[in-house]
């Protein structure tokens, strides 16, 4: 056998062999609650995360946790809150908190779309992750009070689409920062 078709088989066989990206994880309540108590470890390996949906004290820690890493940037979209509501005003509280270098937020509100896209933009291949479902990082959810699924994987043609989604969300003119929707009338 030749050198050249050696190494051409040894490359198919190492290609199947790594089927890691091309999984599909099904989660139930039990699993994106552990997703969530460990949302650290899950995005720690990505240098940008894109996350939509409501977001509560429980994970702020860990998501300025990696905010704070250099080269890493956090991007998340919410929907828009009514700062009477309890649940709403909290959730503001912690997205305001979250307003630091290397995190930006924005509201639109003709978002219902839940997921979070991991990835790195400097690859040629669209490598990462998505979790994509019915479920929100806040305490109802994480703390298995409703019945929430979804699911996980890495299939770059998923994590590509995911991403473009955020993108379009992200970019259109109703996406409005933050601040400039709800400015922090403590810091004035």
């Amino acid at each position: 056998m030749s050198t050249e078709w050696e190494k051409f088989r040894q490359k198919i066989v190492g290609l199947q062999g790594d089927l890691s990206p091309f999984k599909v994880e099904f989660l139930d309540r039990e699993g994106f609650k552990k997703i969530a108590d460990n949302l650290w470890g899950t995005i720690s390996q990505w240098s940008e995360v894109c996350i939509t949906g409501y977001f509560s004290e429980a994970v702020r820690d860990d998501l300025e946790k990696y905010a704070k890493i250099e080269g890493h940037k956090l991007r998340l979209i919410c929907q828009e809150l009514d700062a009477n509501n309890r649940r709403d005003k909290k959730n503001l509280e912690v997205l305001r908190k979250l307003c630091k270098p290397r995190t930006e937020i924005k509201v639109n509100n003709r978002l219902h779309a839940r997921f979070l896209v991991a990835y790195h933009p400097h690859f040629k291949e669209t490598r990462g992750l998505l979790i994509i479902g019915s479920f929100d990082f806040n305490t109802e959810c994480m703390g298995k009070e409703r019945f929430d699924a979804g699911v996980m994987t890495g299939h770059p043609d998923l994590v590509r689409s995911a991403l473009q989604l955020f993108e379009e969300i992200w970019n259109e003119p109703e996406s409005t920062p933050l601040l400039e929707l709800y400015p922090d009338k403590r810091k004035s």
